[in-house]
């Protein structure tokens, strides 16, 4: 077989490669800022009282910009997906993608955890337990879950698409979950305009909403951006598309930058709100070569198509295991006696090395055994269904 067709010509392989730049983006946010910053320190508590970086924070400040990134990398690959998908298919493949990948996680930093002994024991076990049952209120054994929930909720609304047999109604999806969260946080500009009045307050508990956020009003836009990306660029190419692209790019562009003041204010820096949005606009730039020139990029060679593959396996467990897990580690070695640089190389290499293994080992092989359990019990399912 010819080494350069061995991968689907289908899959955009640029998208696994941006899936890596936002998790980097991610991890080097709270590993070079957030740790150090954050006035209230949830990953651990004995980290900030050790060390900080603070020569990484005009570099790293702007990272957390990555989980808009994978927002609208979701909403463009849950589209394609999505349209050639049966209900009780959709269902499975989401099932497999996020269980194995959470359930290992989240037993690796159990451990870390439990080991470091910061909090007890039954609380440990609860978040655990919220992680591993996809409980999308917190605690949670790490705040990175905080993500899944809302991923979640727009499985469940495209799922519900699929069952009903109405996937063609993607767009209208996409306008109203897009349209509610443009409104939002238009609201919530204006409110930042004026002075800290009544309007002002309700939009900042609005903000912190978890029920606003599982509606999808807090981050809608950017999947509904990733949909219609997937529209104009994989389906049908026409105006009405690309200016509900534009739309939702511009309320992206709002959203990230109130929640760039609104970070600014909570850790008392001054950085610009133009470096976060200009890296989400460069994303968007990505998935739009990458999704045009995706013909070009398989005929690189296979190793290196391979590669990024494996990097875009790697995202999910990166993102899962480098928080608290990372913390701890860090912790555990600045306490041995290392330096605060090797500390850091330290919880990078066990976030990057874990995440390969998990990615490469673990992962497939406990989704194997998921899909086979699943398939076996729609098939019983449907059995009764038929005796019934």
């Amino acid at each position: 077989m010819n080494q350069r067709t061995q991968l689907n010509p289908r899959h955009v392989i640029g998208l696994d490669a941006l899936r890596f730049i936002a998790a980097m983006l991610v991890v080097a946010y709270h590993y070079g800022f957030w740790f150090w910053a954050d006035p209230s320190p949830v990953s651990s508590p004995q980290l900030q009282h050790l060390i900080s970086f603070p020569e990484l924070f005009a570099s790293t400040h702007f990272g957390w910009v990555g989980v808009q990134i994978f927002f609208v990398i979701s909403g463009f690959v849950i589209a394609f997906s999505g349209e050639r998908s049966g209900g009780f298919d959709f269902l499975v493949s989401r099932v497999v993608r996020l269980g194995p990948g959470v359930w290992i996680c989240a037993s690796v930093t159990l451990v870390a955890v439990v080991t470091a002994g910061e909090s007890g024991l039954a609380q440990t076990l609860r978040a655990f337990l919220h992680s591993v049952l996809f409980i999308p209120i917190a605690p949670w054994i790490d705040y990175a879950y905080w993500t899944l929930g809302i991923e979640i909720v727009f499985y469940f609304l495209v799922f519900l698409l699929v069952l009903r047999g109405k996937f063609s109604w993607i767009n209208r999806l996409a306008m109203v979950i897009g349209l509610a969260s443009t409104l939002f946080w238009l609201a919530a500009w204006v409110a930042s305009m004026g002075d800290a009045g009544q309007f002002f307050q309700l939009m900042q508990q609005l903000r912190r909403s978890r029920i606003l956020g599982l509606l999808l009003v807090h981050h809608g836009i950017f999947f509904a951006l990733g949909i219609f990306l997937w529209l104009e660029l994989v389906k049908h190419s026409c105006r009405e598309n690309r200016l509900w692209c534009v739309l939702f790019c511009a309320a992206g562009c709002l959203q990230i930058a109130l929640t760039s003041s609104a970070t600014d204010e909570t850790t008392g820096t001054a950085f610009s709100a133009w470096i976060p949005v200009l890296c989400w606009l460069a994303a968007l730039a990505w998935i739009i070569v990458s999704v045009r020139r995706n013909h070009r990029v398989h005929a690189l060679p296979q190793w290196f198509l391979r590669l990024l593959k494996t990097a875009g396996m790697m995202t999910f467990p990166l993102y899962l295991l480098h928080q608290v897990a990372g913390a701890h580690l860090m912790v555990g070695l600045v306490q041995a006696g290392a330096g605060r640089w090797l500390a850091l190389a330290g919880a990078l290499a066990f976030s990057l090395c874990g995440a390969w293994l998990v990615a490469v080992y673990c992962e497939p092989a406990l989704q194997r055994v998921t899909k086979q359990a699943l398939l076996r019990a729609g098939a019983r399912f449907s059995l009764v269904r038929k005796a019934t």
